[in-house]
């Protein structure tokens, strides 16, 4: 398909700019770069090609919110307290893990200070505020809410960057998708991921929590997004045909390798 063509070029280029500007020779020999989660790289760009806003806004836009995402990624890695004796090497990581995510909040800061684009500055520290409050509750509250209460904590952390962002560019059609289309990402990522497998560093704690739920539990919170998810892509306008279609063969394949998820109402 030309969309998925188009879009996989523009991820590169994203990924790329990205690369360049995190690149820290003194970080990358203590620290492990964060994942870049290919999904929400995508739904963003995916957002920001149904504004009118030009090309070069469009990719500091993507760039700041995705450096937003690593510097929260990267501190969310760092352990809460020691829980054997570490070596000096692993002291040294951790504390520059602290200053690696605070470096990359400052990248965003400075890439958008640059174009002149302070509005957006005030956008994204308002969503990192929030964000981390609603980790708080969740910390605090994970283990005695139930699944379902618990998820839409997770949900909402993580599109919320991606759904204020959208918000101030001016786009509400494909947005109101990107909380279902990225929770069912999640979701059947996990449920699929081998025993033993490495999680992605960009979300360790929630994937453990999943990971480690009632099998019942998540199939059912799963089979309501892909409802909520089928409900809003049918409302997509014609202009958006081919990134609807591309997102129902996306989730498709994500869905194919597990049978016990209903087939799509």
């Amino acid at each position: 398909m030309v969309v998925l063509q188009t879009s996989s070029m523009e991820m590169n280029s994203v990924k790329a700019m990205i690369s360049e500007k995190i690149h820290n020779s003194l970080i990358e020999q203590y620290v492990q770069i964060p994942y870049l989660n290919d999904d929400k790289l995508y739904m963003l760009i995916s957002i920001l090609n149904n504004t009118s806003l030009p090309d070069t806004k469009r990719k500091n836009y993507t760039v700041a919110t995705m450096l937003v995402q690593m510097a929260l990624d990267i501190h969310d890695a760092v352990p809460e307290a020691n829980e054997y004796q570490q070596t000096d090497n692993e002291e040294k990581s951790k504390q520059l893990s602290v200053l690696a995510g605070d470096y990359y909040s400052s990248l965003y800061y400075l890439l958008l200070s640059e174009v002149e684009e302070i509005e957006l500055v005030g956008v994204l520290a308002s969503a990192i505020k929030e964000i981390n409050e609603i980790k708080m509750q969740l910390y605090y509250k994970m283990s005695d809410e139930p699944f379902h209460v618990s998820m839409q904590y997770i949900k909402k952390l993580e599109s919320l960057l991606i759904t204020r962002v959208a918000d101030f560019a001016g786009e509400s059609v494909i947005r109101d998708s990107a909380a279902e289309w990225l929770a069912v990402r999640k979701l059947t990522t996990v449920k699929n991921m081998p025993n033993g497998t490495e999680r992605a560093m960009s979300s360790d704690i929630w994937d453990e929590y999943i990971a480690n739920r009632d099998e019942k539990a998540i199939t059912a919170f799963l089979n309501r997004e892909i409802k909520l998810l089928n409900n809003h892509l049918t409302q997509f306008p014609a202009h958006l045909a081919g990134l609807r279609l591309e997102l129902k063969n996306i989730l498709t394949d994500s869905r194919s390798n597990n049978e016990s998820i209903a087939e799509e109402g």
